[in-house]
């Protein structure tokens, strides 16, 4: 680059796609400034350059060199790349920092801020924007969205620390700065900029209710085998996931009948309905509902069936048949990865496989898989009640 073409560029002044930075300049500055131009259209730095055009250059090189590096490795959320080169006015020395529009974006400081480009400087960027960005560079599913007016007093901490012990193996501790638990949250994606996601209230909120309605499980227990008779029993379930499940199971429990059978010459007591088939069937229903749907998932218990009815119907490219043979789109991919680690379900697309071996095993009628409307239901018939 010629002495010219840089005296051009610092006589333009700051642009959208230009920035000048003293050598000076705290980490925080250069961060913000670099996120930028990543979460927009690319742009240079000029380190080395005040504000107001007057070139101070850069008195050690390599050690500026350096920090940016360090700043573009461990300040911005992804890691982001630069091109950086020495340039010369004569015997001054400038650091020239290109950055192209990031491929990862949203970026974020480790502080949590999301910045764009506006005019001849920068701003935080609303969460429209920062929606679109995750829209334009992936695939963007539902359980990454951002809560409105959420933040980290909306966390229950305990159950974050404990989650972090039990699916990390590190010490369960009580006194985590508040910074570290955003940045982890954020690493999990449970929350993007200082807001949680879906996921993250689902799984670690207090009152995950008060933010997501009906992110809800309602259960009704039935004499007959019609919807439309007489409601022995209704209740709703609410909670984070993990707490939903846990009530729900002990609901089936206490409506569901023992069986007895004979095995040898001893006679066991046995669950009407396998508990492992129970617990597989809800635990897809809340980890694989559509939660932009604003209705709960329906547990209804008749005297000879149990129907889940899930919000939503299969994503595209996925038929009933495709289901039922284990192969599935994940459509809650933060949610399922947090179950997983809890060991509450797994990732191989088998459980509606092993509810098909349960029954079978069982000597149960085979399970019903199919779309009804907005809703996928999975229906597990009852051993006939004794005469």
């Amino acid at each position: 680059m010629t002495a010219d073409e840089i005296a051009q560029a610092v006589q333009g002044g700051e642009t959208m796609y230009t920035e000048f930075k003293s050598a000076a300049a705290r980490p925080e500055c250069l961060d913000t400034a670099f996120i930028s131009f990543l979460n927009t259209k690319g742009g240079v730095l000029w380190l080395g350059i005040e504000d107001d055009g007057t070139v101070s250059g850069v008195t050690d090189i390599d050690g500026a060199r350096q920090r940016v590096d360090q700043i573009l490795a461990n300040n911005i959320t992804p890691r982001a790349t630069a091109f950086i080169e020495q340039v010369e006015i004569g015997v001054t020395r400038l650091l020239k920092i290109t950055l192209s529009r990031g491929l990862d974006r949203p970026y974020y400081t480790q502080r949590g801020q999301c910045y764009v480009r506006q005019n001849a400087g920068k701003r935080l960027a609303s969460r429209e924007e920062i929606r679109r960005m995750y829209m334009a560079v992936r695939s963007f599913f539902f359980d990454e969205s951002v809560l409105s007016g959420t933040g980290l007093s909306d966390v229950e901490k305990p159950i974050l620390n404990a989650f972090l012990a039990a699916a990390y193996g590190v010490a369960e501790e009580t006194d985590r700065p508040d910074e570290e638990l955003e940045r982890l949250l954020r690493n999990l994606k449970c929350m993007a900029g200082e807001e949680l996601t879906v996921a993250g209230a689902l799984l670690f909120g207090r009152q995950p209710q008060r933010m997501l309605p009906t992110a809800r499980m309602e259960f009704a227990r039935f004499e007959g085998e019609i919807a439309g008779e007489t409601i022995l029993d209704r209740k709703t379930v609410e909670g984070r996931l993990p707490q939903q499940l846990d009530q729900i199971e002990s609901l089936l429990r206490l409506h569901l009948r023992d069986a007895g059978v004979i095995r040898g010459f001893e006679p066991e007591v046995q669950a009407e309905l396998p508990p492992e088939m129970l617990r597989e069937s809800v635990t897809n229903a809340l980890v694989h509902r559509d939660y932009s749907i604003s209705a709960p998932v329906r547990v209804m218990l008749f005297e000879d069936r149990l129907e889940i009815h899930s919000p939503g119907q299969l994503p595209n490219g996925v038929s009933v048949e495709n289901v039922r043979a284990g192969i599935h789109v994940e459509r809650n991919p933060i949610i399922l990865s947090l179950m997983s680690k809890l060991g509450l379900m797994t990732r191989l697309g088998t459980g509606i496989v092993r509810i098909f071996r349960l029954a079978a095993e069982r000597g149960l009628p085979e399970p019903e898989l199919e779309e009804r409307g907005a809703e996928f239901v999975v229906t597990l018939y009852r051993m006939p009640s004794p005469a």
